[in-house]
Protein backbone atom coordinates (compact mmCIF):
# COMPACT_ATOMS: atom_id res chain seq x y z
CA UNK A 1 0.00 0.00 0.00
CA UNK A 2 1.35 3.44 -0.84
CA UNK A 3 0.92 6.75 0.91
CA UNK A 4 -1.57 8.09 -1.66
CA UNK A 5 -4.33 10.15 -0.12
CA UNK A 6 -7.94 9.12 -0.59
CA UNK A 7 -8.69 12.20 -2.70
CA UNK A 8 -6.03 11.16 -5.22
CA UNK A 9 -8.46 8.47 -6.38
CA UNK A 10 -10.26 11.23 -8.32
CA UNK A 11 -7.23 11.72 -10.56
CA UNK A 12 -8.75 8.91 -12.60
CA UNK A 13 -11.66 10.28 -14.68
CA UNK A 14 -13.10 6.77 -14.98
CA UNK A 15 -13.16 6.29 -11.22
CA UNK A 16 -14.72 9.73 -10.79
CA UNK A 17 -17.53 8.69 -13.13
CA UNK A 18 -18.05 5.40 -11.27
CA UNK A 19 -18.01 7.15 -7.90
CA UNK A 20 -20.50 9.80 -9.03
CA UNK A 21 -22.81 7.16 -10.49
CA UNK A 22 -22.87 5.01 -7.36
CA UNK A 23 -23.39 8.02 -5.05
CA UNK A 24 -26.37 9.22 -7.12
CA UNK A 25 -28.01 5.78 -7.32
CA UNK A 26 -27.36 5.09 -3.62
CA UNK A 27 -29.28 8.23 -2.71
CA UNK A 28 -32.21 6.86 -4.67
CA UNK A 29 -32.14 3.49 -2.90
CA UNK A 30 -33.27 5.09 0.36
CA UNK A 31 -36.19 6.75 -1.39
CA UNK A 32 -37.54 3.39 -2.56
CA UNK A 33 -37.26 1.82 0.90
CA UNK A 34 -38.99 4.75 2.60
CA UNK A 35 -41.65 5.11 -0.08
CA UNK A 36 -42.51 1.42 -0.15
CA UNK A 37 -42.73 1.28 3.65
CA UNK A 38 -44.95 4.39 3.69
CA UNK A 39 -47.28 3.13 0.97
CA UNK A 40 -47.50 -0.27 2.63
CA UNK A 41 -48.44 1.24 5.97
CA UNK A 42 -51.01 3.54 4.38
CA UNK A 43 -52.68 0.64 2.59
CA UNK A 44 -52.44 -2.14 5.19
CA UNK A 45 -51.75 -0.61 8.63
CA UNK A 46 -49.85 -3.86 9.21
CA UNK A 47 -46.54 -3.89 11.10
CA UNK A 48 -45.60 -7.22 9.51
CA UNK A 49 -46.24 -5.97 5.98
CA UNK A 50 -44.37 -2.74 6.66
CA UNK A 51 -41.37 -4.64 8.02
CA UNK A 52 -41.42 -6.85 4.93
CA UNK A 53 -41.36 -3.72 2.78
CA UNK A 54 -38.15 -2.64 4.52
CA UNK A 55 -36.29 -5.96 4.37
CA UNK A 56 -37.49 -7.26 0.99
CA UNK A 57 -34.65 -5.52 -0.83
CA UNK A 58 -32.04 -7.41 1.23
CA UNK A 59 -33.31 -10.93 0.48
CA UNK A 60 -31.84 -11.31 -3.05
CA UNK A 61 -28.35 -10.48 -1.78
CA UNK A 62 -28.39 -13.68 0.25
CA UNK A 63 -30.20 -15.90 -2.23
CA UNK A 64 -29.07 -14.48 -5.57
CA UNK A 65 -25.62 -13.14 -4.71
CA UNK A 66 -23.81 -16.27 -5.90
CA UNK A 67 -25.14 -15.72 -9.43
CA UNK A 68 -24.83 -11.93 -9.54
CA UNK A 69 -21.07 -11.90 -9.92
CA UNK A 70 -21.16 -14.76 -12.40
CA UNK A 71 -23.53 -12.80 -14.65
CA UNK A 72 -21.23 -9.77 -14.53
CA UNK A 73 -18.12 -11.80 -15.37
CA UNK A 74 -19.90 -13.31 -18.36
CA UNK A 75 -21.52 -10.13 -19.71
CA UNK A 76 -18.76 -7.65 -18.88
CA UNK A 77 -18.56 -5.43 -15.83
CA UNK A 78 -19.41 -2.02 -17.29
CA UNK A 79 -22.12 -3.41 -19.56
CA UNK A 80 -23.67 -5.26 -16.64
CA UNK A 81 -23.78 -2.19 -14.40
CA UNK A 82 -25.45 -0.09 -17.11
CA UNK A 83 -28.02 -2.82 -17.80
CA UNK A 84 -28.79 -3.13 -14.07
CA UNK A 85 -29.37 0.62 -13.80
CA UNK A 86 -31.70 0.64 -16.82
CA UNK A 87 -33.74 -2.28 -15.48
CA UNK A 88 -33.97 -0.63 -12.05
CA UNK A 89 -35.01 2.68 -13.65
CA UNK A 90 -37.90 1.00 -15.47
CA UNK A 91 -39.00 -1.24 -12.57
CA UNK A 92 -39.06 1.60 -10.03
CA UNK A 93 -40.50 4.09 -12.50
CA UNK A 94 -43.67 2.09 -13.14
CA UNK A 95 -44.52 1.54 -9.46
CA UNK A 96 -46.55 4.79 -9.05
CA UNK A 97 -48.60 3.97 -12.14
CA UNK A 98 -49.16 0.43 -10.86
CA UNK A 99 -50.39 1.75 -7.52
CA UNK A 100 -52.67 4.31 -9.14
CA UNK A 101 -54.42 1.57 -11.14
CA UNK A 102 -55.35 -0.14 -7.88
CA UNK A 103 -53.17 -3.19 -8.57
CA UNK A 104 -52.39 -5.44 -5.58
CA UNK A 105 -49.50 -4.28 -3.40
CA UNK A 106 -47.58 -7.46 -4.11
CA UNK A 107 -47.01 -6.23 -7.68
CA UNK A 108 -44.97 -3.33 -6.28
CA UNK A 109 -43.14 -5.80 -4.05
CA UNK A 110 -42.21 -7.89 -7.09
CA UNK A 111 -40.86 -4.83 -8.90
CA UNK A 112 -38.78 -3.86 -5.86
CA UNK A 113 -37.57 -7.46 -5.67
CA UNK A 114 -36.46 -7.20 -9.31
CA UNK A 115 -34.48 -4.06 -8.52
CA UNK A 116 -32.92 -5.81 -5.53
CA UNK A 117 -31.84 -8.68 -7.77
CA UNK A 118 -30.18 -6.11 -10.04
CA UNK A 119 -28.47 -4.65 -6.97
CA UNK A 120 -27.20 -8.12 -6.08
CA UNK A 121 -25.51 -8.10 -9.49
CA UNK A 122 -24.45 -4.45 -9.43
CA UNK A 123 -22.76 -4.37 -5.99
CA UNK A 124 -20.11 -7.08 -6.48
CA UNK A 125 -19.53 -5.77 -10.01
CA UNK A 126 -18.85 -2.30 -8.63
CA UNK A 127 -16.09 -3.68 -6.43
CA UNK A 128 -14.75 -5.86 -9.23
CA UNK A 129 -14.39 -3.02 -11.75
CA UNK A 130 -12.43 -0.60 -9.55
CA UNK A 131 -8.99 -2.20 -10.20
CA UNK A 132 -9.62 -1.72 -13.93
CA UNK A 133 -10.19 2.02 -13.48
CA UNK A 134 -7.29 3.07 -11.25
CA UNK A 135 -3.56 2.28 -11.09
CA UNK A 136 -2.51 -0.21 -8.37
CA UNK A 137 -1.03 2.49 -6.14
CA UNK A 138 -4.42 4.19 -5.88
CA UNK A 139 -6.52 1.07 -5.26
CA UNK A 140 -6.71 1.48 -1.47
CA UNK A 141 -7.45 5.19 -1.85
CA UNK A 142 -10.28 4.39 -4.26
CA UNK A 143 -11.76 1.78 -1.92
CA UNK A 144 -11.52 4.31 0.91
CA UNK A 145 -13.54 6.86 -1.03
CA UNK A 146 -16.18 4.29 -1.97
CA UNK A 147 -16.59 3.20 1.65
CA UNK A 148 -16.63 6.75 3.02
CA UNK A 149 -19.20 7.89 0.47
CA UNK A 150 -21.37 4.83 1.09
CA UNK A 151 -21.62 5.66 4.77
CA UNK A 152 -22.27 9.35 4.11
CA UNK A 153 -25.02 8.61 1.61
CA UNK A 154 -26.56 6.09 3.99
CA UNK A 155 -27.23 8.82 6.54
CA UNK A 156 -27.85 11.88 4.37
CA UNK A 157 -29.87 9.80 1.93
CA UNK A 158 -32.16 8.65 4.72
CA UNK A 159 -32.82 12.25 5.80
CA UNK A 160 -33.54 13.41 2.24
CA UNK A 161 -35.64 10.34 1.46
CA UNK A 162 -37.79 10.87 4.54
CA UNK A 163 -38.51 14.48 3.57
CA UNK A 164 -39.22 13.63 -0.07
CA UNK A 165 -41.60 10.79 0.74
CA UNK A 166 -43.43 12.95 3.28
CA UNK A 167 -44.09 15.54 0.55
CA UNK A 168 -44.35 13.49 -2.63
CA UNK A 169 -45.75 10.23 -1.23
CA UNK A 170 -45.72 7.42 -3.85
CA UNK A 171 -44.54 9.75 -6.64
CA UNK A 172 -41.15 9.82 -4.88
CA UNK A 173 -40.46 6.56 -6.73
CA UNK A 174 -39.95 8.67 -9.87
CA UNK A 175 -36.95 10.40 -8.30
CA UNK A 176 -35.32 7.05 -7.53
CA UNK A 177 -35.93 5.97 -11.12
CA UNK A 178 -34.26 9.18 -12.29
CA UNK A 179 -31.16 8.49 -10.18
CA UNK A 180 -30.72 5.12 -11.90
CA UNK A 181 -31.02 6.79 -15.28
CA UNK A 182 -28.35 9.35 -14.37
CA UNK A 183 -26.12 6.59 -13.06
CA UNK A 184 -26.42 4.68 -16.36
CA UNK A 185 -25.47 7.81 -18.30
CA UNK A 186 -22.36 8.36 -16.17
CA UNK A 187 -21.31 4.72 -16.41
CA UNK A 188 -21.74 4.92 -20.18
CA UNK A 189 -19.04 7.59 -20.29
CA UNK A 190 -16.42 5.31 -18.73
CA UNK A 191 -13.77 4.42 -21.30
CA UNK A 192 -12.15 1.03 -20.82
CA UNK A 193 -11.29 -2.09 -22.74
CA UNK A 194 -13.86 -4.71 -21.94
CA UNK A 195 -13.74 -8.35 -22.90
CA UNK A 196 -16.40 -9.62 -25.33
CA UNK A 197 -19.43 -10.92 -23.52
CA UNK A 198 -20.00 -14.64 -23.23
CA UNK A 199 -23.31 -16.42 -23.73
CA UNK A 200 -25.27 -16.71 -20.49
CA UNK A 201 -27.13 -19.91 -19.69
CA UNK A 202 -28.44 -21.50 -16.50
CA UNK A 203 -25.83 -24.23 -16.71
CA UNK A 204 -23.14 -21.62 -17.31
CA UNK A 205 -24.34 -19.50 -14.39
CA UNK A 206 -24.35 -22.49 -12.08
CA UNK A 207 -20.85 -23.40 -13.22
CA UNK A 208 -19.58 -19.84 -12.80
CA UNK A 209 -21.24 -19.45 -9.39
CA UNK A 210 -19.66 -22.71 -8.29
CA UNK A 211 -16.39 -21.48 -9.72
CA UNK A 212 -16.57 -18.39 -7.51
CA UNK A 213 -16.90 -20.61 -4.44
CA UNK A 214 -14.16 -22.89 -5.75
CA UNK A 215 -11.78 -19.98 -6.24
CA UNK A 216 -12.33 -18.96 -2.64
CA UNK A 217 -11.82 -22.54 -1.48
CA UNK A 218 -8.69 -23.24 -3.52
CA UNK A 219 -6.77 -20.01 -2.86
CA UNK A 220 -5.17 -20.40 0.57
CA UNK A 221 -5.09 -16.67 1.42
CA UNK A 222 -8.59 -15.90 0.12
CA UNK A 223 -9.99 -18.98 1.86
CA UNK A 224 -8.40 -18.10 5.19
CA UNK A 225 -9.42 -14.47 4.89
CA UNK A 226 -13.01 -15.40 4.00
CA UNK A 227 -13.47 -17.82 6.91
CA UNK A 228 -11.82 -15.42 9.34
CA UNK A 229 -13.87 -12.43 8.14
CA UNK A 230 -17.18 -14.31 8.13
CA UNK A 231 -16.66 -15.29 11.76
CA UNK A 232 -15.36 -11.92 12.90
CA UNK A 233 -18.20 -10.04 11.20
CA UNK A 234 -20.97 -12.00 12.91
CA UNK A 235 -21.17 -9.17 15.44
CA UNK A 236 -22.02 -6.59 12.77
CA UNK A 237 -25.63 -7.70 12.12
CA UNK A 238 -26.14 -7.91 15.88
CA UNK A 239 -25.06 -4.29 16.26
CA UNK A 240 -27.10 -3.17 13.26
CA UNK A 241 -30.22 -4.97 14.42
CA UNK A 242 -30.11 -4.17 18.14
CA UNK A 243 -28.91 -0.57 18.14
CA UNK A 244 -32.52 0.74 17.87
CA UNK A 245 -33.47 -1.46 20.84
CA UNK A 246 -30.45 -0.18 22.78
CA UNK A 247 -31.54 3.42 22.17
CA UNK A 248 -35.29 3.00 22.58
CA UNK A 249 -35.47 0.47 25.39
CA UNK A 250 -32.25 0.59 27.37
CA UNK A 251 -31.79 4.39 27.28
CA UNK A 252 -35.50 5.29 26.87
CA UNK A 253 -34.75 7.69 24.03
CA UNK A 254 -36.46 8.38 20.71
CA UNK A 255 -35.77 8.06 16.99
CA UNK A 256 -33.75 11.28 16.98
CA UNK A 257 -31.23 9.64 19.32
CA UNK A 258 -31.11 6.59 17.05
CA UNK A 259 -30.30 8.92 14.18
CA UNK A 260 -27.45 10.35 16.24
CA UNK A 261 -25.89 6.90 16.67
CA UNK A 262 -26.13 6.23 12.93
CA UNK A 263 -24.61 9.63 12.19
CA UNK A 264 -21.78 8.94 14.65
CA UNK A 265 -20.89 5.73 12.80
CA UNK A 266 -20.92 7.62 9.52
CA UNK A 267 -18.69 10.41 10.86
CA UNK A 268 -16.15 7.88 12.13
CA UNK A 269 -16.22 5.93 8.86
CA UNK A 270 -15.90 9.00 6.65
CA UNK A 271 -12.99 10.42 8.63
CA UNK A 272 -11.18 7.08 8.75
CA UNK A 273 -11.92 6.39 5.08
CA UNK A 274 -10.31 9.65 4.00
CA UNK A 275 -7.28 9.29 6.30
CA UNK A 276 -6.75 5.54 5.94
CA UNK A 277 -4.47 5.50 2.86
CA UNK A 278 -2.20 8.20 4.30
CA UNK A 279 -1.91 7.13 7.94
CA UNK A 280 -1.71 3.38 7.47
CA UNK A 281 0.58 3.10 4.47
CA UNK A 282 2.97 0.17 4.84
CA UNK A 283 0.84 -1.85 7.26
CA UNK A 284 0.09 -5.31 5.86
CA UNK A 285 -3.56 -5.82 5.03
CA UNK A 286 -3.79 -8.99 7.11
CA UNK A 287 -2.51 -7.28 10.25
CA UNK A 288 -4.80 -4.29 9.70
CA UNK A 289 -7.85 -6.56 9.33
CA UNK A 290 -6.97 -8.36 12.57
CA UNK A 291 -6.44 -5.10 14.46
CA UNK A 292 -9.69 -3.69 13.08
CA UNK A 293 -11.72 -6.65 14.30
CA UNK A 294 -9.92 -6.72 17.66
CA UNK A 295 -10.63 -3.05 18.29
CA UNK A 296 -14.23 -3.56 17.16
CA UNK A 297 -14.63 -6.29 19.79
CA UNK A 298 -13.15 -4.06 22.48
CA UNK A 299 -15.46 -1.19 21.50
CA UNK A 300 -18.51 -3.46 21.79
CA UNK A 301 -17.41 -4.33 25.33
CA UNK A 302 -17.05 -0.62 26.06
CA UNK A 303 -20.54 0.11 24.71
CA UNK A 304 -21.93 -2.64 26.93
CA UNK A 305 -20.36 -0.97 29.97
CA UNK A 306 -21.05 2.66 28.97
CA UNK A 307 -22.90 4.52 31.76
CA UNK A 308 -24.47 7.21 29.57
CA UNK A 309 -25.75 7.78 26.06
CA UNK A 310 -23.21 10.51 25.11
CA UNK A 311 -20.40 8.04 25.78
CA UNK A 312 -22.21 5.48 23.61
CA UNK A 313 -22.35 8.02 20.77
CA UNK A 314 -18.58 8.56 20.95
CA UNK A 315 -18.03 4.80 20.93
CA UNK A 316 -20.26 4.40 17.89
CA UNK A 317 -18.01 6.87 16.07
CA UNK A 318 -15.12 4.51 16.90
CA UNK A 319 -17.22 1.66 15.47
CA UNK A 320 -17.24 3.58 12.19
CA UNK A 321 -13.45 3.82 12.33
CA UNK A 322 -13.05 0.09 12.98
CA UNK A 323 -15.35 -0.73 10.06
CA UNK A 324 -12.92 1.07 7.76
CA UNK A 325 -9.94 -0.71 9.33
CA UNK A 326 -11.20 -4.15 8.35
CA UNK A 327 -13.38 -3.40 5.31
CA UNK A 328 -10.97 -1.52 3.05
CA UNK A 329 -7.98 -3.89 3.36
CA UNK A 330 -10.39 -6.82 2.96
CA UNK A 331 -11.76 -5.53 -0.34
CA UNK A 332 -8.36 -4.45 -1.61
CA UNK A 333 -6.84 -7.84 -0.79
CA UNK A 334 -9.51 -9.74 -2.73
CA UNK A 335 -9.28 -7.34 -5.68
CA UNK A 336 -5.54 -7.92 -5.91
CA UNK A 337 -5.58 -11.69 -5.48
CA UNK A 338 -8.48 -12.55 -7.79
CA UNK A 339 -8.10 -12.90 -11.58
CA UNK A 340 -9.81 -10.07 -13.46
CA UNK A 341 -12.24 -12.33 -15.33
CA UNK A 342 -13.39 -13.98 -12.08
CA UNK A 343 -13.39 -10.98 -9.74
CA UNK A 344 -17.14 -10.30 -9.76
CA UNK A 345 -18.13 -13.91 -9.09
CA UNK A 346 -15.72 -14.09 -6.13
CA UNK A 347 -17.15 -10.89 -4.66
CA UNK A 348 -20.66 -12.18 -5.35
CA UNK A 349 -19.92 -15.43 -3.53
CA UNK A 350 -18.42 -13.57 -0.57
CA UNK A 351 -21.35 -11.16 -0.32
CA UNK A 352 -23.81 -14.05 -0.51
CA UNK A 353 -21.97 -16.01 2.18
CA UNK A 354 -21.88 -12.90 4.34
CA UNK A 355 -25.62 -12.32 4.02
CA UNK A 356 -26.38 -15.99 4.65
CA UNK A 357 -24.42 -15.89 7.92
CA UNK A 358 -25.97 -12.58 8.92
CA UNK A 359 -29.60 -13.71 8.65
CA UNK A 360 -29.46 -16.27 11.48
CA UNK A 361 -27.35 -13.88 13.57
CA UNK A 362 -30.04 -11.21 13.27
CA UNK A 363 -32.84 -13.63 14.15
CA UNK A 364 -30.96 -15.14 17.09
CA UNK A 365 -29.91 -11.81 18.58
CA UNK A 366 -33.44 -10.42 18.21
CA UNK A 367 -34.81 -13.43 20.08
CA UNK A 368 -32.19 -13.15 22.82
CA UNK A 369 -33.02 -9.45 23.24
CA UNK A 370 -36.43 -10.51 24.52
CA UNK A 371 -34.67 -12.23 27.44
CA UNK A 372 -31.42 -10.32 28.02
CA UNK A 373 -30.40 -6.68 27.90
CA UNK A 374 -28.82 -5.39 24.70
CA UNK A 375 -25.69 -4.56 26.70
CA UNK A 376 -25.32 -8.22 27.65
CA UNK A 377 -25.65 -9.33 24.03
CA UNK A 378 -23.16 -6.66 22.90
CA UNK A 379 -20.70 -7.84 25.54
CA UNK A 380 -20.94 -11.45 24.36
CA UNK A 381 -20.58 -10.33 20.74
CA UNK A 382 -17.54 -8.24 21.67
CA UNK A 383 -15.85 -11.13 23.46
CA UNK A 384 -16.54 -13.42 20.49
CA UNK A 385 -15.13 -10.93 17.97
CA UNK A 386 -12.04 -10.28 20.07
CA UNK A 387 -11.47 -14.02 20.48
CA UNK A 388 -11.76 -14.57 16.71
CA UNK A 389 -9.22 -11.78 16.14
CA UNK A 390 -6.77 -13.27 18.64
CA UNK A 391 -7.07 -16.74 17.15
CA UNK A 392 -6.80 -15.35 13.62
CA UNK A 393 -3.54 -13.60 14.56
CA UNK A 394 -1.96 -16.98 15.27
CA UNK A 395 -2.36 -18.04 11.62
CA UNK A 396 0.35 -16.69 9.37
CA UNK A 397 -1.83 -16.98 6.25
CA UNK A 398 -4.27 -14.56 7.88
CA UNK A 399 -1.72 -12.31 9.58
CA UNK A 400 0.72 -11.85 6.68
CA UNK A 401 -1.83 -11.51 3.88
CA UNK A 402 -0.95 -8.55 1.69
Amino acid sequence: MTGATALQAFRSPNFSLLWSAQVISSFGDKITIFALAFVTWELTRSAVSTTLAVVISTIPHALFGFFGGAIADAAGHRRTMIACDLVRMFAIGVIPAILLTGAPLWVAYVLVLVTAMCSAIFNPTRMAIIPDLVPPERLSASNSMVFASDRTVEIIGALIAGALVAVLRETAFYIDALTFGLSALLLGRITMEERPSRAISWSGLLADAADGVRLIRDHAVIRANTVFSLLAQLSLPIVNGLTPVLVFREFSLGPDAFGVTEAAIAVGAVAAGILYPTLLAGVTKGRMIIVGFAVFGIVLLAIAAAPSFPIVVVLFAVVGVTNVMFFIPNMTLIQQLTPTDARARVFGARFALLNLTWLPAILLSASLAEIFTVQTIFAVAGIFTLAVAVVGATFRVVREAD
